[in-house]
């Protein structure tokens, strides 16, 4: 027998019979229609993914340039493209450990020298 959670079906299972014991069939049909609504529901959101608008595809490697902040290079061919900045090894050893957490939302900061002038 398969266990069972502590969310609130066992109590409309137990609702369910005995209004099948008590002969209100319409409303015990009723109920199990609402449990079939709600499983369904359940079932839909938990396939949900991200919309499409929100998903974006790697650059190609003629709109990029890339800069690796262990060895950073000339960036005057960065005006207009998109630049991709590979972390060293302990930033990306410290956002493996973040993302292992399973965050709801991860932001990356980055610190700026306060006396440069903004570009």
């Amino acid at each position: 027998m398969m266990a069972r959670n502590k969310d609130g079906f066992e109590e409309i299972e137990a609702l369910i019979y005995r209004l099948f014991a008590e002969k209100q069939f319409a409303l015990a049909l009723l109920a199990l229609v609402m449990v079939a609504q709600l499983l369904s529901a359940q079932f839909l959101l938990l396939r949900l993914k991200a919309p499409a608008s929100q998903a974006v595809a790697a650059p190609a490697a003629s709109q990029r340039v890339d800069v690796r902040c262990d060895a950073p290079g000339d960036l005057s061919s960065a005006r207009g493209k998109v630049v991709v900045v590979h972390l060293g090894a302990a930033a990306n050893a410290c956002l493996a450990q973040v993302t292992d957490a399973s965050p709801s939302e991860l932001v990356v900061g980055v610190e700026t020298d306060a006396n440069r002038a903004p570009r």
